[in-house]
């Protein structure tokens, strides 16, 4: 992506038996923007990765792009997500150049098939979850009850946890 996508709507979506279920790529010198995407009803089933958003992809089309042309990433929404047989349910990789922004976690409910400690992971991501999610979310995003009310900031958005061990 180098120009810009915004606007979409991704909904009742079955992903089965796939290394990634919803994937945002991008990296320095793509510019451009991915803003105002809403994924709604997505059921994974036997998926290693569920939602996979990366800002450091590294890969241009020819080496005269420019490296300062930094991509903007937000307001993405993810309701209604259901699955099983998933190893990581969320790898959000921002980066101090290019944060992910507003975010949003509701109605999310997957069974794993991994037991480590950071199976939700998130760097340099700023956002919020609405009502109670599974697996439980990282550190970075704030926690807001069913009725819209906030239950507790994040201390920070910078928190990295992402493991690419697994």
């Amino acid at each position: 992506m180098s120009g810009g996508v915004s606007n979409v709507t991704v909904e009742n979506v079955i992903v089965w038996n796939s290394r990634r279920a919803v994937r945002i790529k991008t990296a320095p010198g793509r510019g451009g923007y991915v803003q105002q995407i809403t994924y709604r009803n997505l059921t994974f089933d036997n998926v290693r990765v569920g939602i996979v958003m990366k800002t450091d992809y590294n890969e241009h089309p020819d080496e005269g792009y420019d490296p300062k042309a930094v991509p903007l990433i937000k307001d993405i929404s993810f309701t209604s997500i259901h699955g099983q047989g998933v190893r990581v349910p969320v790898r959000i990789h921002g980066s101090e150049e290019i944060p992910i922004k507003n975010v949003t976690f509701q109605d999310m409910s997957v069974g794993l098939t991994y037991k480590k400690k950071h199976i939700f992971q998130c760097a340099f991501v700023e956002g919020r979850v609405i009502g109670t999610i599974f697996p439980a979310p990282c550190e970075n995003l704030d926690r807001y009850d069913e009725q819209g009310q906030l239950v507790r900031r994040s201390a920070s958005q910078n928190t990295t946890d992402i493991d690419y061990d697994f």
